[in-house]
C-alpha cells in the first residue's frame, strides 16, 4: 500500500525545502501533497514565489496519514507554529503512532510544543535554543522514534530520504539517495 505524506506550507515557507522534500518523497514512491495553512491553497514562499498547494488545511483536518512534514523558512516556521489546527494535527499523528518531520527553522514547532524533550534533533544553526529539551545533533537529518528533523536547505534531500527510510525502508531510501547523489549519512 502506498504511503501518504502531507507537507504543510505557509506564507514564508522556504520553497527549496518544500519542493525538495516533495521531490524526494515522490522518488521514494510516496504520495506527497502540499497543504496550505492559509484559507486558500495559495501561499507566498520566503523568497516571494507565488505557489499553490494541493489542499487547504480545512480540507484534510480530519485525516491521519503516514507522516506530516514541515519545511522551514522564516516567517514560515513561526506561521506554522501559530496555526492551532496544525498543532492539533501534529498531536493526533503522534498519538496515532505516525511520523512527524520538520526541517531548518520548523523544528521550533516541535520544540515549542514540548515534543523534543529527551529526543535527538537538529535544526538550522541558531535555532538550537528552540529545540527545548532536545539533544542537539549537527547532522543533515536525525531520526528519533516518530520524530524526524533536518538541518537546512542544503540537506533537504537527506531529510526527504530519512522520511522515505522510515516509511518504506532504508533500502529504498538508499536507492533514492544514490539517484540524488547524496553522500552524507541519512540519519544518525
Amino acid at each position: 500500500m502506498t504511503k501518504k505524506v502531507y507537507i504543510f506550507v505557509a506564507n514564508g515557507t522556504e520553497e527549496t525545502e518544500a519542493v525538495g522534500t516533495y521531490d524526494t518523497l515522490k522518488r521514494g514512491g510516496i504520495d506527497a501533497y502540499f497543504v496550505s495553512i492559509n484559507p486558500t491553497k495559495e501561499f507566498t514562499s520566503s523568497h516571494g514565489l507565488q505557489l499553490t498547494a494541493h489542499y487547504t488545511i480545512e480540507e484534510v483536518k480530519d485525516e491521519v496519514v503516514d507522516a506530516v512534514a514541515l519545511p522551514g523558512g522564516m516567517p514560515g516556521a513561526t506561521n506554522l507554529y501559530e496555526c492551532e489546527l496544525l498543532r492539533e494535527i501534529i498531536t493526533r499523528h503522534l498519538e496515532a503512532g505516525r511520523h512527524i518531520a520538520a526541517m531548518c527553522a520548523s523544528p521550533l514547532v516541535f520544540g515549542r510544543m514540548g515534543l523534543l524533550e529527551g529526543k535527538k534533533a537538529t535544526a538550522y544553526p541558531g535555532f538550537e535554543e528552540e529545540l527545548k529539551g532536545a539533544k542537539y545533533k549537527e547532522k543533515p537529518a536525525v531520526v528519533d522514534g516518530q520524530i524526524i528533523t533536518g538541518r537546512g536547505p542544503g540537506y533537504v534531500f537527506n531529510f526527504g530520504a530519512a522520511i522515505v527510510g522510515e516509511l518504506v525502508g532504508y533500502d529504498k531510501a538508499l536507492e533514492v539517495a544514490n539517484g540524488l547523489l547524496i553522500t552524507e549519512d541519512l540519519d544518525d
